[in-house]
Order: structure tokens, then C-alpha cells, then sequence
């Protein structure tokens, strides 16, 4: 079954091979992004410029298309087959999709690169990326257990840890069937639950407190276990978070919350150890860390969804500019309109969910995108365009198939003659023409000369 972080990953491991280098040249993760954003513009260009281009040949159609829904609105086999003859003269109904799915297609892969750092920018082995992974779990169930306010439970997992499970499980000959925590009604316990600092604590209680298998962890937070609500709420947290794609992120942020504990460690090696210093360093772009999530508050990491809402705004009010400059018909349409007010609130919300490198990448791929509207507007414009397409229209070759009765010179029968000749959109308005006059002629009983329509 495909599941979407599969798909994510589809998408993001091309990605990273292309931001990698990048990466490993400048070595800082925003100035890849920043590059790679520019290399991904210059590669679409050809898309766009041919979009530009399909935007006008519709233009050129709109009229047809227009006749051709209001004359068969209620017919939609006949529109569609109408529609469809039309679209083998040149009509493209879906040429300006393609720039749009490719730019959301992109956005996945980013979002996975920056879930990634160690696979995509470090490349550590998967052995490597899981000993960090467990280290940075061993971590927050150490800060869980050795907190100030949680000596109750402290005291039952040394217990479960030395191999004294009765304490820790409710049972008949359990007295205490149910653990009254001594803070429960205090009002600063949950406040104050996460205040232990575990690189405070002793070497040997961190590795006592944090080290749990599955096996483990299942026990002491199921049903029968002594342990408070609180505590099975946190344990469950955080074995949660380190199963989804962000997993790889979120150890990267423990790493760099408690360094000292992931210094000591022996689970993972010196060599990792150097280079997941070296990434935490190089998620660091101009003060502002791509790893974090901006949050709603007065803080630096804000600027990078205003920065996306600002330019997507920007780019919006260009574009309804050209549009309404160029075609005041289609800039006029509700839908546009919407628009306008639609996309810079998506990539505001964008910006908040995902980490800021995510928004960084969106936020400079409409800042790229402002220059290229203007680029595409002196070098592409579509009156430019429209008088090229129609030119194209005129000379297209399409196959035309005649049917004709004529009478056999010899024997005087007459046969249907079918032919199919490829001629251009001018020869066909040319012979149509003709065969008008030629009618007329007839009709009025005038002489018709071919050579008047040559």
C-alpha cells in the first residue's frame, strides 16, 4: 500500500541528490536551498514559457470554446465530441496545469529534505541515523523520569529496572492497587514537568532512566501499569513522534537541546558524532535556525512566513496586473479575483506548519517568481505570442479526409472516392471558400474559375 510518507520520500530522494552537492560545497543548508531554488526556476523556465505560449493559443479558441458550450449546454456528448475536434486543430484545455503540479510536487521533496537532514544532506548510514534516533528517545524518557516534580514514578521504574516488577503493575496482592502521585493536585506539576534538564544529570542516571525497548515501553505504559496518567501521556509522546517522518528533525533538535548527553554516549560513534555537529551548525542560516517551526510570537523565526506572505502577495498583484494588461475579459473573471486573496494565505499557513527551511524554499520561489512574470511579460509577451500562434494555426497540418461519388471514365458506373490529404488551416479555409463560390456559381448559374481562388 502507498502511504504519503512513501510518497514524500519518492519525491524528496531525487531532490536531495540534487541539493547534496550544493550542501557540501557551502555547507550550510540555507544557502543549498537557496541555490537550488534558483537552479529549479531556470529548469522550469521552458515550462513556463511554453504555458505562456498555450495561454495564448486558448485565448484564440476561447471563442469557439464558448459557442460550442452555450450551443450544446445540454448535450455533453456532443460538446465534448466538439471539443475534442477542436483540441486536434491545437486547443490544449490543460496546458497551464503542468507548472502548478510540478511546483507542488516540488514543495513534497523539500518538505521531506529538510525532515531529513541526515539522510539528504549527511548521508549518514541507516545504523548511524537509528543510534541517533535512540539516543535522543533515551534522552526525553531520562527527562521525563528524573524530573523534580515525578519522584513517585522515579522510584517505581528503578524498581522495574532492577527486576522488582510487582511494584510497578497493579495486581490482586498489590495493596497500593492505584498510584496517588504526590503532586497530583498541584497546580505547577504539569507547568514544571519538563524543567529537569537532563544534561544536568548524572552519566549513569540518564543511561538508568532513558534506556527502554519496545517491549518495555508497552509494559509500563498499559493498562496495569502503576505509573501516572502524566508520565504514560509523555512516554507515548515521545515514542510517537520518533516513528513519523520527522523523526530524523526532532533528534537533530534534542541533539542540539542537550549536546553534552549525546557527546557521552556510547551508542553512537565519534565520526557521527563530528558530523551531527557539523549539521546542527549548518542549519543555521543567517541567525535563523531551517530545522525550527515558526511559531505566532515575537521571535526571529517569524520572518520567514511574513517573507512568504509578502511575496506571494507581491507576485499575485503582478500577475492580476498582466493579466488584466493583457486579457481584461479573463482578469475580470471571479476566480481570479479569489485568487488574489487565497494564495498568500496558503503560503501563510504553509509556513507556520512546516519547518523554515520549507518556507524559506516558498517564500524565494515567489520572489524568483516576481522577476520571471516581469522577464516573461518584456521577452513573452502575449500579444507577441497570440500573433505567433495565430501564424502557427494558419500553417498547422491536419488530416482532412473527403468523400467524393465520380463516374469510371470506362465503364460508366459511378463509386464514393475517400481521401485523406494533410493540409494546413490555411488550405482548409481556402478550399471551404471555394467550394462556396463554386456552389453560388452554380446556383446562379454564373461561370465558376478555380484559378480565381489560387
Amino acid at each position: 500500500m502507498i502511504t504519503i510518507d512513501f510518497l514524500y520520500t519518492l519525491i524528496g530522494t531525487p531532490l536531495g541528490f540534487i541539493m547534496w552537492p550544493i550542501y557540501l560545497l557551502l555547507q550550510n543548508f540555507g544557502w543549498a536551498i537557496l541555490i537550488f531554488t534558483i537552479i529549479v526556476k531556470l529548469a522550469m523556465l521552458p515550462l513556463t514559457i511554453k504555458q505562456q505560449k498555450n495561454m495564448a493559443v486558448s485565448q484564440l479558441f476561447a471563442p469557439k470554446v464558448k459557442e460550442i458550450q452555450q450551443k450544446y449546454r445540454n448535450n455533453r456528448d456532443k460538446q465534448a465530441e466538439e471539443l475534442q475536434k477542436l483540441q486536434a486543430q491545437g486547443y490544449n484545455p490543460t496546458g497551464g496545469c503542468g507548472p502548478l503540479l510540478l511546483t507542488m510536487l516540488i514543495l513534497f521533496g523539500v518538505i521531506d529534505v529538510v525532515y531529513k537532514p541526515m539522510t539528504h544532506m549527511e548521508h549518514f548510514s541507516g545504523a548511524d541515523i537509528n543510534s541517533v534516533i535512540e539516543v535522543a528517545k533515551q534522552t526525553e524518557y531520562a527527562q521525563i523520569f528524573l524530573n523534580e516534580y515525578n519522584s513517585a514514578d522515579k522510584e517505581l521504574i528503578l524498581a522495574y529496572k532492577n527486576g522488582d516488577t510487582d511494584k510497578m503493575f497493579i495486581s490482586e496482592s498489590n495493596e497500593q492497587s492505584q498510584l496517588v502521585h504526590e503532586f497530583k493536585d498541584d497546580e505547577n506539576f504539569k507547568k514544571n514537568y519538563d524543567e529537569k534538564n537532563p544534561e544536568k544529570i548524572a552519566k549513569d542516571d540518564r543511561l538508568i532512566y532513558g534506556e527502554f525497548t519496545a517491549e518495555q515501553l508497552s509494559d509500563i505504559t498499559g493498562d496495569k501499569s502503576r505509573l501516572t496518567a502524566e508520565t504514560k501521556n509523555r512516554i507515548a509522546a515521545v515514542s510517537g513522534k520518533y516513528q513519523g517522518m520527522q523523526k530524523e528533525l526532532i533528534a537533530l533538535q534534542t541533539y542540539e537541546a542537550y549536546p553534552d548527553t549525546f557527546r557521552e554516549s556510547t551508542a553512537i560513534n565519534d565520526t557521527t558524532k563530528t558530523r551531527l555537529a557539523a549539521l546542527s551548525d549548518n542549519m543555521m542560516f543567517m541567525g535563523l535556525n531551517f530545522g525550527s517551526t515558526p511559531k505566532m510570537a515575537f521571535e526571529p523565526l517569524i520572518i520567514i512566513p511574513i517573507m512568504s506572505f509578502v511575496f506571494c502577495l507581491a507576485q499575485t498583484l503582478i500577475s492580476q496586473y498582466i493579466n488584466k494588461k493583457n486579457n481584461p475579459e479573463m482578469a475580470s473573471m471571479g476566480g481570479m479575483k479569489v485568487m488574489l486573496y487565497i494564495m498568500p494565505l496558503f503560503s501563510l499557513w504553509i509556513s507556520f506548519s512546516v519547518p523554515a527551511g520549507v518556507g524559506f524554499y516558498w517564500g524565494i520561489s515567489y520572489a524568483l517568481g516576481i522577476v520571471q512574470s516581469l522577464v516573461m511579460q518584456k521577452f513573452y509577451s502575449p500579444e507577441k505570442l497570440k500573433v505567433k500562434a495565430e501564424e502557427t494555426l494558419k500553417n498547422r497540418k491536419q488530416q482532412v479526409t473527403t468523400t467524393a461519388v465520380v463516374t469510371d471514365a470506362d465503364t460508366g458506373e459511378e463509386k464514393v472516392v475517400t481521401t485523406t490529404e494533410t493540409l494546413s488551416q490555411k488550405e482548409i479555409n481556402r478550399r471551404k471558400l471555394a467550394a462556396a463560390r463554386k456552389a453560388d456559381a452554380e446556383k446562379y448559374g454564373e461561370e465558376y474559375n478555380e484559378d480565381d481562388d489560387e
